[in-house]
């Protein structure tokens, strides 16, 4: 009996020194759990996980701190985008998925964090214009000169419509034919729209659909026909979408870099090794 007291009261201690408090980063805690897990999953030695999980206490305080907030419709948006731009119908991307073995809750977390990074990296950038050296972003620009060579004139068809569910139920079926829909084709002068507007036409390819948009009373989608009379834009217009473009190259590498900066700052407590 004493032994088997002995023994229950061992597992009780082992269970709690494995939950047990490891690390506290600005007061947010890393359990030994968590880090024998994530070396288990990502095959890493103890100190790497230590530093991808204080990494990621750092990024959350950062998001919190940015207040970036990613909610379902932003997901189901990317989803329905995703599918848009690979021609496909939502249920087939997630057919797709299915085939591969992806569970589609899954995707939709992993999906979550691919936007919550990238808008991470978005405000990083706008509040920290020091990340970036000057020289770096014109040696890209001169080295891809490519990707700035802007089209000035853009031929699209329009589809406009009050309903929402209409112009959803029309992108799943572009041939089925809608009466609560209104086509008409055009020709849009970029520098015309707004910097945002534009922007949504530049990052749709040809033969594909934009995001459905507000036009104030109404709802309208495009279909990018043709991107064209396409010109090289000066360095200082498109400094913006150049340091953009950088960043996600140098993704990896600036996060890193800007973590270090905080991890310096912070106030990381050792608690149990």
């Amino acid at each position: 009996m004493k032994i088997f007291i002995l023994l229950i009261f061992a597992i009780i201690l082992e269970a709690k020194i494995i939950d047990g408090i490891a690390i506290k980063v600005n007061g947010n805690i890393i359990t030994l759990y968590e880090i024998q897990n994530i070396q288990k999953d990502k095959k890493l030695s103890k100190q790497e996980a230590i530093d991808l999980l204080i990494q990621e206490k750092l990024k959350e305080n950062e998001i919190k701190r940015l207040s970036i907030k990613v909610d379902d419709k932003v997901i189901e948006d990317e989803i329905n985008n995703i599918a848009i731009n690979n021609k496909i119908t939502r249920k087939d991307l997630e057919n797709a998925l299915k085939a591969q073995k992806i569970d589609f809750e899954n995707y939709k977390k992993e999906l979550k964090e691919h936007i919550t990074n990238r808008e991470l990296m978005q405000k990083i950038l706008q509040t920290n214009s020091s990340i970036t050296n000057e020289n770096d972003l014109m040696a890209y620009y001169e080295n891809n000169k490519n990707e700035f060579m802007l089209p000035t004139k853009i031929k699209v068809t329009s589809y406009t419509s009050n309903s929402d569910a209409a112009l959803q139920q029309f992108l799943q079926h572009p041939m089925m034919i809608n009466t609560n829909i209104i086509s008409k084709d055009e020709e849009i002068d970029i520098k015309s729209l707004p910097p945002q507007v534009s922007r949504v036409f530049l990052e749709t390819k040809e033969n594909s659909f934009t995001p459905v948009l507000n036009s104030g009373n109404t709802l309208i989608v495009f279909f990018i026909k043709s991107k064209e009379q396409k010109e090289l834009l000066p360095f200082d217009e498109v400094r913006l979408n150049v340091m953009q473009k950088y960043a996600e190259v140098k993704e990896n590498e600036i996060l890193n870099d800007y973590f270090s900066k905080i991890k310096a700052n912070s106030q990381i407590e050792i608690v149990r090794k």
